[in-house]
């Protein structure tokens, strides 16, 4: 928690929350990654690793994990915390570049950053890396603490499939996934 909350007072605009996601919206997200997929699960923003965590928990193999974060403090901590999965630190504005390296297909991209609150082309640039590097077969997977349904997320390759309140998290949030 305190790595957490020095990361919020550090750059709250980032960070995009006020408490650590809960495990109940961890596992959510989790629940949608398709497993048995051949490629990689590309997480952005990781925070604490509850995500992780909870991947972990779905079955996805921590070979077949790729963790983006920012924060040099949380990059720290989730090495120790998983230190069989890659942990780039980076920001997902510089996804492309950040995964030239991988050349396993990406099927599944679930993300934790909060673009609703980020600079506009700063979202756009980062989804627009989502269309290019996202498998055709793949899947997106956000959350965000927003229920105003609306286009915010224009995924151009992909269709809005799952939309799911989770209630058990403080705040509220929802789930959303493109396939």
């Amino acid at each position: 928690m305190y790595s957490f909350l020095k990361a919020l007072a550090h750059n709250p605009r980032e960070t995009g929350a006020i408490f650590p996601s809960s495990r109940f919206l961890a596992k959510e997200m989790a629940a949608h990654v398709v497993k048995n997929q051949a490629g990689v699960v590309v997480e952005l923003g990781a925070g604490t690793g509850v995500v992780t965590k909870a991947l972990l928990q779905a079955g996805i193999q921590p070979n077949n994990i790729i963790v983006i974060e920012s924060s040099p403090s949380m990059v720290k901590k989730l090495r120790r915390r998983f230190p069989t999965i890659q942990i780039i630190e980076g920001n997902a504005a510089e996804l492309i570049t950040l995964l030239a390296h991988e050349k396993r297909e990406v099927h599944t991209i679930i993300s934790s950053l909060p673009l609703r609150s980020l600079p506009k082309s700063v979202t756009q640039t980062i989804l627009q890396q989502i269309n290019t590097l996202l498998a055709s077969n793949g899947r997106y997977i956000q959350f965000t603490y927003s229920f105003t349904k609306d286009q915010f997320f224009s995924l151009t390759n992909f269709q809005h499939i799952i939309s799911k309140r989770i209630w058990m998290n403080l705040p509220p949030a929802r789930v959303d996934v493109w396939a």
